[in-house]
């Protein structure tokens, strides 16, 4: 029996993954530091690696999103992990988490690497019998974890540094649609036993302002502290992300806020706030 196998198990998608197939024999999870997880570096060489042929490899690794990652501009790495795993295993199908980032200015960090290693999959389609890429719009998992993506940073500077006041990078009046990402997994586990190749989008077309979220995080944040938290922004444009066209795109159904009381409900519980 060939064998699925899974590449950044440790991350948010990869998490999520292992919830669905964690007593199923096919699948192999690896991760770098995880110790659930088979252990794996993807900066040594592939040569020796004990799986040499699989029916699909799914690609979930990726630097976390964290200002040490940026500062080092770590995001890098990945185009040489995911050149490794073609290079040396044998793949009948690859499965590449993307970001929608790539939609970001040319010089955006995340962005650059994805579309590079977008291109990379697509020049070397003869590997593969199918490729399929995918582009997630702001994807939520089911609880705080230490990441730079702003529900995180929100909940650590509101619940965990019990800060009062702090001063943020984009704007008040910003709009995205959000996603569980446990939905997400069973939507691309369900196109994975599809045999085509393609590049898909996937968000919410349920927009909430910025102001919102904190609104939101706030309701829970006064019961716990008797006052409101203070947020400022320090960019004065704009700015909207979402998937703009129905063409290639899959969408989630729910509405975003529903997703933030899941998630504020199930980490104040474990952090115990």
């Amino acid at each position: 029996m060939k064998k699925n196998i899974i590449f950044g198990s440790s991350g948010l998608i990869g998490l999520s993954f292992y919830t669905l197939f964690k007593n199923n024999k096919k699948y192999i999870f690896y991760s770098n530091t995880d110790k659930r997880f088979k252990r794996f570096n993807l900066n040594l060489s592939l040569k020796k690696f004990p799986v040499k042929e699989v029916d699909i490899c799914y690609f979930f690794a990726s630097p976390r999103i964290l200002k040490k990652n940026f500062k080092n501009n770590n995001f890098r790495k990945e185009f040489n992990w995911l050149k490794n795993i073609i290079t040396n295993i044998k793949i009948r199908k690859l499965i590449y988490i993307s970001s929608s980032s790539i939609y970001y200015q040319k010089d955006h960090i995340i962005g650059s690497i994805k579309k590079k290693c977008e291109k990379y999959i697509i020049k070397n389609k003869n590997f593969f019998s199918n490729y399929q890429i995918w582009r997630p719009f702001n994807l939520i998992g089911k609880n705080y974890v230490q990441s730079d993506h702003f529900h995180n940073l929100l909940f650590k500077k509101m619940f965990l540094n019990k800060k009062k006041k702090f001063t943020f990078s984009g704007n008040l009046l910003d709009k995205r649609g959000y996603s569980d990402v446990n939905d997400f997994s069973k939507v691309l586990n369900k196109y994975s036993k599809k045999n085509i190749s393609f590049i898909k989008n996937y968000g919410n077309k349920d927009l909430v302002y910025i102001s919102d979220i904190i609104d939101l995080y706030n309701v829970y944040y006064e019961k716990i502290n008797g006052r409101k938290f203070e947020s400022k922004f320090k960019s004065k444009k704009i700015n909207i992300r979402s998937v703009r066209s129905k063409k290639n795109a899959v969408f989630y159904n729910k509405k975003s806020l529903l997703i933030f009381k899941k998630y504020l409900n199930k980490s104040i519980n474990e952090k115990k706030v």
